[in-house]
């Protein structure tokens, strides 16, 4: 009885392998009779890399300012806005094989700037020369690494990071009340000192998500500044006596952005549809 059970089930692989192999038969491998070989000598391929494409845009927001200080000092998150800007974002793929690549450069109106609170153990309030809060204007450049992470025909996330540059333009200070009726401090309110500095520079990055509904596409970005040029220079009290401000700022900003060229994603779904459309053009020719 088991003998013939086992014959039977071997039968039965036989004839699905044989079906099997005319069905791919048929498929793959079964061509019209006007598709020959110097037909298929003759076509052209064009391809086109997916995520191979240009992004220009604007956006706005808001700044928020912290710093970071030595000696240590209590302070509290300062906003400032509008923070507003510019990028042009090219997407390309990295030797062939890496589609979320791409590099951002632009530029914005952005802000530096502290505030000093009270220190709850001490009961009192930091100040430099003064002014216990401080905002400045600044205007920057920067130039980012953006990767992306394609979610779909309509969503990705987003991450960068590179370097910034910009120059202090103006500076607001508060006074302290204890300083307030001082000429000596009221006189550097709207002004720089001969020991503050006036450019800056350091690394900028920040995470986002985007909403692509081509020819356009939405961006929301939280960005990350952390500045390398402190505020003043760090012995102009006494050369024995070492202190530095450093900006440690961040940020939320809503973009538009427009699509330069075509854009062709590299999801599963985006790439059947790439292959279907080089396809249709290929045979309108």
């Amino acid at each position: 009885m088991m003998r013939r059970i086992i014959i039977v089930l071997a039968l039965l692989l036989l004839s699905l392998s044989v079906r099997a192999q005319v069905n791919l038969e048929e498929e793959f491998f079964s061509l019209p009779d006007t598709v020959t070989n110097e037909y298929l000598d003759s076509l052209e391929i064009k391809v086109t890399a997916p995520n191979d494409y240009w992004l220009v845009g604007v956006y706005g927001g808001a700044s928020a300012q912290y710093g970071y200080f030595n000696p240590s000092r209590a302070t509290r998150f300062q906003i400032q806005y509008p923070l507003f800007g510019f990028s042009l974002i090219r997407y390309y793929t990295m030797f062939g094989i890496f589609p979320n690549m791409g590099v951002e450069f632009g530029a914005q109106q952005n802000y530096e700037g502290y505030e000093f609170r009270t220190n709850r153990e001490t009961g009192t309030r930091s100040t430099e020369s003064g002014a216990y809060k401080v905002m400045m204007n600044v205007p920057e450049a920067f130039f980012l690494t953006h990767f992306h992470f394609d979610m779909g025909e309509h969503f990705k996330l987003m991450a960068k990071v590179g370097l910034y540059g910009g120059y202090r333009m103006n500076i607001s200070r508060v006074l302290d009340d204890a300083y307030a009726a001082y000429e000596t401090y009221q006189q550097y309110v709207n002004q720089f000192r001969d020991y503050d500095r006036r450019f800056t520079y350091g690394v900028q990055g920040g995470v986002g998500m985007a909403v692509m509904l081509s020819p356009f596409e939405f961006h929301l970005n939280v960005q990350l500044k952390w500045g390398w040029e402190s505020f003043w220079n760090p012995d102009y009290a006494s050369p024995y006596y070492y202190r530095f401000g450093y900006p440690l700022d961040g940020g939320v900003t809503f973009g538009l952005y427009y699509q330069l060229t075509p854009r062709y994603g590299h999801t599963r779904a985006q790439l059947k549809k790439l292959a279907r459309k080089m396809i249709e053009e290929q045979q309108n020719e």
